[in-house]
């Protein structure tokens, strides 16, 4: 009977596959699918990519305003808050300009959505755009930034010590 118990065992051993399990998860990518994401990649601006991301969970219902986690809101806020002219972004003008930058990515994802998940998407981007505390970040971050930026005074290496 003990003998028979070993070779159970050891016929159960022989059966377990003895690759990894994420060997069976690799998609191969032809060289048309690599231009096509390469060319993707290269047209996204900054943040873009990351609230591209998030924004596609939001459609598929697998993140809402509610239950975003707060690394996927800093990628949200990241893009909301950035542009080319940031430097002119005040307080006075964060929220429109966050709203400005939730169309424009609303525009982006459509391509990659349909009409009710585009619902569900500008539902949850517009309150994230407009939400009190998400603004009053943005804008404590835009007062840590220095007004210009001055270049450093040379050091020619005669500091007063030669006179």
């Amino acid at each position: 009977m003990e003998q028979n118990r070993n070779m159970e065992q050891g016929g159960t051993a022989a059966t377990v596959p003895a690759e990894k399990k994420n060997e069976n998860r690799k998609r191969e990518v032809s060289g048309k699918d690599a231009q096509i994401i390469r060319a993707f990649l290269e047209s996204v601006g900054i943040y873009e990519a990351d609230a591209l991301r998030v924004s596609i969970a939001i459609a598929d219902g697998k993140v809402s305003a509610d239950n975003i986690s707060a690394d996927d809101r800093l990628a949200l806020n990241r893009y909301l808050n950035s542009s080319t002219d940031n430097d002119r972004l005040t307080a006075d003008n964060v929220q429109g300009h966050r709203l400005n930058r939730a169309f424009g990515l609303l525009e982006r994802v459509s391509e990659f959505c349909d009409k009710q998940q585009l619902v569900t998407v500008n539902r949850a981007l517009l309150s994230i755009a407009v939400n009190a505390e998400d603004i009053n970040r943005a804008v404590s971050s835009l007062d840590k930034r220095p007004a210009s930026v001055q270049p450093a005074q040379a050091n020619t290496g005669n500091n007063g010590a030669g006179k």
